[in-house]
């Protein structure tokens, strides 16, 4: 892609349009495919963007469907070259007209493409570029559905672990093609995506000596674009841009940041607490500063003042006026995507047929459904007031953060905090405060109680200072009937489990945690994490 120059807040970046390489094959298999290259400049490799041409590697996936149907090609092995021959895997595309798509995995239909909000950072590439070619015959030139922002970043001693870009509108999600005579052109299905996209480092990049990341986008005009970079010990960067910022297909576009524009700090997002969880083998999460609380009469969303505080048997007043808040929600009831009222946070009804999801996308980042994720395509008012910084933890991610990650059960155990017990879980990193009772992991040898971690709000308050965070027992409610005595806490995840059930997080005093499924009509508690 080439570069223009783009002033940034505070900063000087050139935006240069360089045109990417894009590949085309052609049929092998039973018959056989072969690949050429859409001109490029500073491009080298299937997605290295450094050299002169965009090259096939050998295993390299490309999935054709024709008139029966789809089958998936490999590339043969081969020295790494612009043309490169794919023999057949499984599947039968049948004749031709061909369309064809890389990497395999791009789409499921043959129509529909996903461009993901989770991307995963390599040196000197995007991985997996994404690439779309249409013939009439064995020979297929793939063109680059996307462009790029390639980052060059220099500060010394800081290691970078994660780029986030945040748009004003959705960047990822599913999208059509339209092959416009050889100048590809994406559809957006409006409400599959989001508008951030982000870049994973396996292994934290120091930066010291200048390095770049790029970041496949959608083409368009961006305004206003914001770029977080994240450094492996908890500080962050924020970049907003004040001129428009264009990527075009098959380019890339320069940001230059270097030594005197990057001011690292470890100032939280509003919302936010200190303490890191891992929730995958590569992603941490701050939780949110308490449980997600709404109000009706306003359609106000916030989260609660401390992680102790809940609303409790008040949660019986649910209903579309009414003025104070609730915080035990019926599963799917973000109410996004539908108008409907059983989809709505003051749903009350006792049928779980009544909280089937109002359609089948689901979010690009973490897999679940959207409809589910209240915190997701809401503002929370306290915790930066913009929809698409929070979101609800999935299944798999709760099962990670107790039973996975690194020493999981030394840090989980019950507790209780001036008498309202909970599940207390401890970061990945911690020390314990001096002039608190000792962290005691595991939990009470009775159901209901909570002593076997006990503070007072002071000591609480150095604990989650430390980083330490607290799920309450809030029960559950059915209908307009509410749990009472806090003798157990629900905690939605964004997962369903069946057409009926969806995943929860279950503790008691003498469980710290398990999750299943249970009826999604059931009022439970939302703990968001960004």
């Amino acid at each position: 892609m080439k570069k223009t120059l783009v002033p940034f807040i505070a900063l000087t970046a050139f935006a240069t349009m360089t045109t990417i390489s894009s590949c085309n094959k052609e049929e092998l298999g039973n018959t056989e495919f072969t690949a050429t290259i859409e001109s490029c400049s500073d491009q080298q490799g299937k997605t290295i963007l450094n050299g002169t041409a965009l090259n096939w590697e050998s295993g390299d996936q490309v999935v054709i469907y024709g008139t029966a149907g789809a089958g998936i090609y490999a590339a043969t092995p081969q020295t790494p070259a612009t043309t490169a021959n794919f023999g057949r895997v499984s599947g039968n595309p049948g004749n031709a007209p061909f369309r064809a798509y890389y990497p395999s995995t791009l789409t499921t239909d043959g129509v529909n493409i996903t461009l993901p909000a989770a991307q995963t950072y390599v040196a000197g590439s995007i991985n997996e570029f994404p690439m779309y070619a249409e013939s009439s015959n064995s020979h297929l030139a793939f063109k680059n559905l996307c462009g790029a922002l390639k980052l060059h970043l220099t500060k010394n001693g800081v290691n970078i672990s994660s780029i986030s870009v945040t748009a004003n509108s959705e960047i990822n999600g599913i999208y059509s093609v339209s092959y416009n005579t050889g100048d590809p052109q994406l559809v957006h299905s409006t409400g599959t995506g989001s508008n951030t996209t982000t870049i994973s480092c396996a292994t934290a990049q120091d930066i010291s000596n200048g390095l770049d990341f790029f970041v496949c986008l959608p083409a368009g005009d961006y305004t206003g674009l914001i770029i977080e970079l994240n450094t492996d010990d908890g500080r962050f960067c924020t970049k907003t841009a004040n001129t428009t910022i264009p990527v075009r297909r098959s380019h890339y576009t320069l940001i230059t940041l270097g030594e005197n524009d990057l001011n690292f700090t470890t100032q939280l997002h509003p919302g936010a607490l200190p303490g890191l969880f891992s929730v995958s083998a590569t992603q941490q999460v701050h939780f949110s500063q308490g449980n997600l609380q709404y109000q009706a009469s306003t359609n106000t969303w916030r989260f609660a003042e401390h992680q102790y505080d809940y609303v409790g048997s008040a949660n019986s007043n649910i209903s579309s006026t009414y003025t104070g808040w609730i915080d035990l929600f019926g599963w799917g009831t973000s109410g996004w995507n539908s108008g409907a009222v059983c989809y709505q946070p003051w749903s009350t009804s006792i049928s779980n047929s009544d909280y089937y999801p109002g359609g089948s996308y689901t979010n690009s980042l973490t897999g679940a459904y959207t409809e589910a994720d209240w915190a997701w395509h809401n503002a929370i008012s306290n915790g930066g007031n913009a929809t698409h910084q929070w979101r609800t933890l999935t299944q798999s991610e709760w099962e990670y953060l107790l039973i996975t990650r690194t020493n999981a059960s030394s840090k989980l155990g019950t507790g209780n905090i001036d008498g309202v017990g909970g599940l207390i879980i401890l970061p990945d990193s911690w020390t314990q405060p001096s002039g608190c009772p000792q962290f005691n992991s595991g939990y009470a040898s009775s159901f209901g109680d909570w002593t076997h971690n006990s503070y007072t709000l002071a000591q609480w308050a150095q604990m989650e200072a430390a980083g330490a965070v607290f799920l309450i027992a809030a029960e559950d409610r059915t209908g307009v009937d509410v749990g009472g005595g806090g003798n157990y806490g629900y905690y939605w995840s964004s997962t369903p489990y069946d057409e009926d059930d969806a995943y929860v997080l279950f503790f008691y005093g003498e469980d710290p945690g398990e999750t299943f499924g249970e009826p999604r009509y059931f009022g439970f508690s939302v703990r968001p994490v960004r």
